[in-house]
């Protein structure tokens, strides 16, 4: 399984595509694995809200290969801390424990559709998203979706 299909994953799961960068465990080979601890080092997110998001990451993670050029990305017990750095008394805690279904198209393209509670973000904005989304993170964010968003960026303004 290449990296660049690991990063897509991981990028969704914390922001769902978020930009991209929780550091969830590599996929392993044998799904029956436990989730494993994920990197709790916090980062910074710019230009998704109108001022620099710093996240922190905790709880475990899993990638799974599946048959079919698939994935399943599960967090369970993840939780995500927002604060706003322009005004760090702005800040958020929430439970992420969503997947990601992550399915490789013949040319290449990848369709993810997140379900639960996820965090998902791009250069439009930042949201909570409590249902089920899809996406195809290489032309835009959320395509279709059924259930709850809420936008972070105006929560922690």
């Amino acid at each position: 399984m290449n990296i660049t299909l690991h990063r897509t994953l991981m990028v969704c799961m914390l922001a769902g595509a978020l930009a991209l960068t929780i550091a969830l465990v590599a996929a392993k080979d044998v799904s029956a694995a436990p989730p494993e601890p994920v990197d709790e080092t916090p980062f910074t997110v710019e230009d998704v809200c109108a001022f620099p998001v710093t996240l922190e990451v905790s709880g475990k993670g899993k990638v799974i290969e599946l048959p079919g050029d698939r994935l399943l990305g599960l967090s369970p017990g993840l939780r995500v801390t927002l604060t706003n750095e322009d005004d760090p008394a702005n800040q958020v805690t929430y439970v992420i424990t969503g997947a990601f279904h992550v399915t490789t198209l013949a040319d290449g393209t990848q369709v993810v559709v997140a379900t639960g509670r996820n965090l998902l973000f791009d250069p439009s904005g930042m949201f909570l998203t409590i249902g089920r989304f899809t996406f195809v993170p290489d032309t835009g964010m959320l395509a279709t979706g059924k259930g709850r968003m809420i936008d972070v960026c105006a929560r922690l303004a």
